[in-house]
């Protein structure tokens, strides 16, 4: 196939798995709003230098996300999801296409074709891709970085130089100083591993960081102008604060050092069975050796960086995952040999009754068997509507899952053929395929059924039509970002006091039981949202009467009109 083709390929894969159902799936936790909320006030105000949250809250993150998003929904202001989440999609197809270009150029052509679909298959890859967050900004960036000091150990060049830089500092306003510190400690790694204590100024990785800092240093200080130390403040909490102590920070994530490693090996999915292949290259003579070590050292760098660090998140290895295509690409097309073969063949093994159990339980979906009702009674409310959502979904998309149930079966017959042969690039095409098309009928079908039954944006919508439009709605703040971002109007807080008039009001279940009015009476319920997004239970919308509110000592007697029985409707 020619290089031509197979971007094409590459391309058209990345766009089926990244678009398809993008904008059809509603917001339903609270990061993707949260980040909305950002470019809505941008929108809103105009000021676009420096990113704010609603009423003057500076952002967590840099601007390079919220600029990009910015553009895309004022172009599809009446697609808010699509638009807030195109922006990831697009930079983690680029950054395969540049993996792939990379191997192509630096391994072996042969290997550049399996090593970007592994890449853009990989669980937490794919599920970054299309996420309204700032990590797979970050994670496209660092890709740029990695293939420009790639290439540079094949051939140093001021282009290099410059496409690493800006690459740097892209990284930099994504998500802060993490973007120059990764590189430079893979760099150093790998130079004390080759025992060349010149190797950063062979790559002019000096050169890079300076250029990249020039560059980030001008948004930096017209931040520092316009915020003074409350930008310092949010600077070093996210960056140092983060890093050390997520409590005195309050950043949240903190887990133990070992967390991630498990967490990596789900993300990698389906590829972690094959993780043999890694070691492949690096027993025998292959093309591209000095690059193979790089993304080694790369890879290990970036699991070992954020292990350290207090706050840990899946997404943050999302930097190693090009590194680790690469390594798999290369192993695919050098098949490892005597104990590494057969340890390789034992765990592929899997592939195939995984495969065949995937297939069972499509074709029960499409013959109407409730394959949901059997996990049911072990699963929290909220997740029973989910399973119910999902086979519902699958028998309307019958079809659908009659072509992934022929399609399981045979990637299943050409991966057992390709293992019992050793053709591990095969394997790889195969296992690509069918990860392609079922990710795709998911988010074509299962998702936005799943996102409807907990998403605040259907009851929003009925929130508008019952509510007159002069009237103003209120919650007690801060509010879910959800209930923010979906709003009919602005939301104001809850006052202390005691309104001549009454109040629409936007309250938790939890807040619902607890709060009465001015007689000690429960607050009459005017709909309520089938959604529980939250702990806390559903969102009702109710009609405060004049008087101020005062807490219940008690929950609401019986015979009280209760929140899952509004009198008006029952959302």
């Amino acid at each position: 196939m020619t290089a031509r083709n197979e971007a094409l390929l590459v391309t058209a894969a990345c766009l089926v798995l990244y678009l398809t159902g993008l904008g059809d799936v509603p917001f339903h936790t609270r990061g993707e709003p949260r980040e909305g909320l950002v470019v809505q006030e941008m929108q809103r105000t105009g000021s676009w230098l420096v990113p704010m949250r609603p009423h003057g809250i500076p952002t967590r993150k840099p601007p390079a996300y919220y600029w990009a998003a910015s553009i895309t929904f004022a172009v599809l202001p009446d697609r808010p999801e699509l638009a807030l989440r195109l922006p990831s999609a697009l930079l983690a197809t680029l950054a395969v296409l540049v993996t792939w270009l990379v191997v192509r150029r630096t391994v072996e052509p042969a290997a550049a074709l399996p090593a970007a679909l592994v890449l853009a298959t990989s669980f937490e890859w794919t599920r970054a891709a299309v996420s309204a967050r700032v990590d797979m900004t970050l994670a496209a960036a660092l890709t740029g970085v990695f293939a420009a000091l790639a290439v540079a150990l094949e051939r140093p060049s001021p282009r290099t130089t410059l496409l690493g830089a800006a690459a740097m500092a892209t990284a930099v306003l994504a998500k802060g100083p993490v973007g120059i510190v990764l590189p430079c400690a893979a760099v150093l790694a790998f130079a004390g591993l080759q025992r060349n204590a010149r190797l950063p100024l062979q790559l002019r990785l000096p050169h890079m960081v300076g250029l990249a800092v020039v560059l980030c240093s001008f948004w930096y200080l017209a931040a520092w102008a316009r915020l003074g130390p409350e930008f310092l403040d949010v600077v070093l909490r996210e960056n140092v604060g983060r890093f050390v102590d997520t409590d005195a920070a309050d950043t949240g994530h903190a887990h133990g050092p070992f967390y991630l490693l498990g967490l990596g090996l789900v993300g990698l999915l389906p590829w972690t069975l094959l993780l043999p292949l890694v070691l492949a290259p690096f027993r025998m003579r292959t093309p591209g050796r000095p690059v193979l070590s790089f993304a080694a050292v790369w890879s290990i760098v970036v699991v070992v960086f954020f292990s350290l660090a207090t706050s840990k998140r899946s997404v943050y290895l999302l930097p190693a995952f090009p590194a680790i295509a690469l390594l798999l690409g290369a192993g695919g097309v050098r098949p490892p040999v005597a104990r590494l073969g057969r340890l390789l063949r034992a765990s592929a093994a899997l592939y195939v009754p995984g495969l065949v159990l995937l297939a069972a339980c499509a074709a029960a979906l499409a013959m109407g068997v409730d394959v949901g009702g059997l996990v049911t009674p072990w699963l929290r409310p909220t997740d029973a509507v989910g399973a119910s959502a999902v086979g519902a979904a699958a028998a309307d998309a019958a079809v659908v899952v009659a072509v992934l149930v022929g399609l399981s079966a045979l990637g299943a017959v050409v991966i057992a053929r390709g293992r019992a042969r050793a053709r591990w690039r095969d394997v790889i095409l195969a296992l690509a395929v069918v990860t392609i098309v079922w990710v795709a009928a998911f988010d074509a079908v299962v998702h936005p059924a799943i996102g409807r039954t907990r998403s605040l944006a259907p009851f929003m919508q009925r929130v508008d039509g019952l509510v007159p439009p002069d009237a103003v709605l209120h919650a007690f703040f801060p509010p879910d970002p959800g209930l923010r971002f979906y709003a009919p109007r602005e939301v104001r807080r809850v006052r202390d006091g005691a309104p001549e008039t009454a109040r629409y009001l936007l309250l938790w279940e939890d807040e619902w039981r607890e709060w009465r009015d001015a007689d000690g009476r429960p607050l009459r319920a005017l709909a309520v949202s089938e959604a529980e997004p939250s702990s806390r239970g559903a969102l009702a919308l109710v009609l405060a009467p004049p008087g101020a509110l005062r807490r219940g000592t008690a929950p609401p007697p019986a015979g009280e009109p209760g929140l899952r029985v509004p009198p008006v409707q029952n959302g």
